[in-house]
């Protein structure tokens, strides 16, 4: 069993490569959507406290308890909010855990969230940006110029050898 954990500012390419990975990996994975939870799901705001962190903390336990091979968890998932609860998680699932994090300079992010059907105003990708937001053990760190093939080429790689 194993965890992938896709981080980064919104624009970057996580759910894109979230999506690709499920189609890749198969019915044994399960994809936790951070957005999904948190504005769907709870209509909560995304801060310390957020009752998102004990939601997904339970949906990924449960997948575990379900036996899925390969869970996802993709979002912002900015430090400053969710850091505790995954060096928690890091903590848990030591080397099965990988660890992924997109890195685009602001206008590239906004360029592509502008061909998002649903897309959101420079302003409010602004306020949300999270600029060199690492946490000190990512497994991979994609930028611009790797495409989708080959980030979930170099993610499955890495989940093999798990």
């Amino acid at each position: 069993m194993k965890l992938v954990v896709l981080r980064g500012n919104s624009g970057a390419g996580k759910t894109t490569t979230a999506q690709a990975l499920l189609t890749r990996l198969g019915p044994t994975t399960l994809l936790l959507s951070q957005d999904t939870i948190r504005r769907v799901i709870l209509k909560a705001p995304d801060r310390v406290g957020t009752p998102a962190i004990t939601l997904i903390q339970a949906l990924i336990t449960w997948g575990q308890d379900q036996s899925f091979e390969t869970i996802i968890l993709e979002g912002i998932l900015k430090k400053s909010v969710y850091g505790p609860m995954l060096a928690t998680l890091k903590q848990q699932w030591g080397a099965q855990m990988l660890t992924v994090y997109f890195e685009l300079p602001f206008e590239v992010a906004l360029k592509r969230n502008q061909m998002k059907p649903n897309s959101f105003d420079q302003a409010t990708l602004m306020s949300w940006w999270q600029a060199n937001d690492l946490l000190g053990y990512e497994d991979l760190r994609f930028g611009p110029t790797v495409t989708l093939d080959e980030q979930v080429q170099l993610i499955t790689e890495k989940l093999s050898v798990l």
